[in-house]
């Protein structure tokens, strides 16, 4: 009864999650999104293996999405929505496989599907996907040293095949995917040479793993180089920062860390349970030597804690990090693998009347920052949880249109039904498909969107090279002021 009772409850935080924060129901829905809902809809390789307009995050969800679009006939919205949240299921019941407890396993529900404000893209962009990527691929590896699969050789390079492919899909869709492999294959080894005690030597060089492991590297530096060769390049994507540079994105990441200390951040539940995370955290580092980790989750608590902490850096010293401030989203990736470490910590503490203390201040932290979230967008910003596609489907009502806005009101707006309205940012803007670009001024009806563009509609206005004319007054629609043109 117990155990289907906490399967129920598992199963009602995916749903509201689901009912929360899929595309389909989100209030903040952007273009970001819409992108991976309009290649879904026009979905062309080799040119679409990358998110467009860029040379990285890998076009996971739009590729396995074809099957629901294409195969199934759901719309490109529910398509994205499906897809997107079957990744994140399969990527939680990985970790969860980890815990012994029912407990962890609950409290990595409300942690995965329900992030604080500023992580949600955690279920929304490329973190997500790779971070399920290697849950699975983790899954997999504790089954391949199954001791039931080491009499079974074909089922071991099934295995073997399936992690390889896996780590390749985690590197395609998140380049810093890469740091967390190596730090597991680096694990993988040391666990294996530290259990024998010697160095195996030709023993080691002859285990299937090393052939499959070199065998990936291969075949995965050329796939992801060809899906980079075909994509639009992001120069300065990859630099890093000199030294004062860093120091002063530590300074900018301290600040954003006080303001939530001293509850100025307008995210209250934020600040009240990093507080209490904090306090966890201190607890269990001082109670430490009554930590016991046994077997595999003493190898995947340092790869958590050791990930966190890379990652955490490689993030400071990124130049695209500085460029944009080093906002706290940023960190998302270090967020799930934190509390990973920290679950795991608190689930083989020793103590077991401290144990259940520290358990309570855990759920009060997770369910705090869950519903947190909500509060922020219900009274905060943007003070609604209407989905956002709601407004679009607005548009929907002036028939088979163009649509011309800044960046942020643009491709939005063509989600909710690609075939009838195509958008594009304003040729000043970040145009990630030239393509679609083309397409909207191929359309008999135009019309213009000014918020975050412009003050008042121009009588006359020049986009990609065509002159547009006023054709009527501005009115309001899909929460925007939108007016009429013609060529």
């Amino acid at each position: 009864m117990k155990i289907l009772m906490h399967y129920i409850a598992v199963a009602g935080i995916i749903i509201l999650s689901f009912l929360c924060y899929s595309s389909n129901f989100y209030t903040l829905l952007g273009s970001d999104d819409a992108v991976q809902i309009l290649m879904i809809h026009n979905f062309h390789l080799p040119h679409d293996l990358y998110f467009w307009g860029q040379d990285r995050y890998g076009s996971l969800v739009p590729l396995i999405g074809q099957f629901f679009y294409r195969g199934i006939g759901f719309s490109p919205l529910t398509s994205e929505s499906v897809t997107h949240y079957l990744l994140l299921i399969a990527g939680y019941f990985a970790f969860a496989g980890l815990f012994n407890s029912k407990f962890s396993r609950f409290i990595l529900a409300i942690v995965w599907f329900f992030p604080p404000i500023r992580l949600i893209d955690f279920l929304r962009l490329n973190i997500g996907e790779e971070y399920s990527l290697l849950a699975i691929s983790i899954f997999l590896i504790n089954q391949l040293y199954n001791k039931k699969t080491e009499k079974h050789r074909f089922k071991q390079h099934l295995l073997l095949s399936s992690i390889t492919i896996l780590f390749i899909l985690s590197v395609w869709v998140s380049d810093l995917a890469a740091v967390s492999v190596l730090l597991i294959l680096m694990l993988q080894v040391y666990f294996v040479l530290h259990k024998n005690d010697t160095f195996p030597g030709t023993t080691l060089r002859l285990k299937p793993e090393i052939f499959y492991a070199l065998s990936g590297i291969v075949v995965g530096a050329v796939f992801i180089f060809y899906g980079k060769y075909y994509a639009d390049k992001s120069p300065s994507y990859n630099s890093f920062n000199d030294l004062s540079t860093i120091l002063e994105s530590f300074r900018m990441f301290g600040d954003s860390i006080s303001e939530l200390l001293m509850f100025k951040a307008s995210e209250p539940f934020t600040s009240a349970s990093l507080y209490l995370a904090i306090l966890l955290s201190a607890s269990l580092f001082l109670l430490r030597k009554k930590i016991n980790l046994h077997g595999t989750q003493n190898k995947w608590f340092w790869f958590f804690l050791l990930d966190t902490v890379l990652i955490f850096f490689i993030i400071i010293i990124s130049k695209w990090s500085y460029m944009n401030g080093v906002p706290r989203r940023y960190f998302t990736s270090n967020y799930i693998t934190f509390f990973m470490a920290l679950i795991l910590s608190l689930e083989s503490l020793t103590k077991p009347d401290i144990k259940k203390m520290l358990q309570v201040v855990l759920l009060t932290a997770v369910i705090i920052a869950g519903a947190g979230s909500l509060y922020n967008l219900k009274y905060i910003w943007p003070k609604t949880l209407k989905p956002r596609i709601e407004y679009v489907r607005e548009f929907e009502s002036l028939g088979r249109i163009g649509i011309i806005a800044n960046y942020w009101n643009s491709y939005i707006n063509s989600a909710s039904n690609p075939d009838q309205i195509i958008a594009t940012p304003d040729d000043r803007s970040s145009v990630r498909n030239r393509d679609m670009a083309r397409e909207v001024m191929k359309r008999d009806t135009l019309y213009i969107i000014r918020d975050g563009w412009m003050d008042v509609f121009p009588d006359t206005l020049n986009q990609f090279g065509t002159p547009l004319y006023k054709n009527g007054d501005e009115f309001r629609m899909g929460d925007c002021f939108v007016c009429r043109y013609r060529k």
